[in-house]
């Protein structure tokens, strides 16, 4: 069984040259929204449209910063 990870306090900065900055934002265009995902499939725009569609979850529940248009 995998171990659960959860809690801690976040990190909200990034190392760029040894200095640190605040984590970027993700910004996600042109998303159809689509929670299943074919595994076995070979569809770039349906593994796109999944991707963005757990980039826009993650930024609605605070997870991580970025923009969704």
């Amino acid at each position: 069984m995998a171990e659960i990870l959860q809690g801690g306090v976040r990190d909200t900065l990034q190392q760029v040259d040894n200095t640190p900055t605040l984590t970027t934002k993700f910004a996600v265009t042109n998303i159809t929204e689509d929670y299943a995902l074919d595994c076995n499939g070979n569809d770039d725009l349906l593994t796109a449209d999944v991707l963005g569609t757990l980039i826009r979850e993650l930024i609605k529940k605070g997870v991580i910063d970025g923009t969704v248009a």
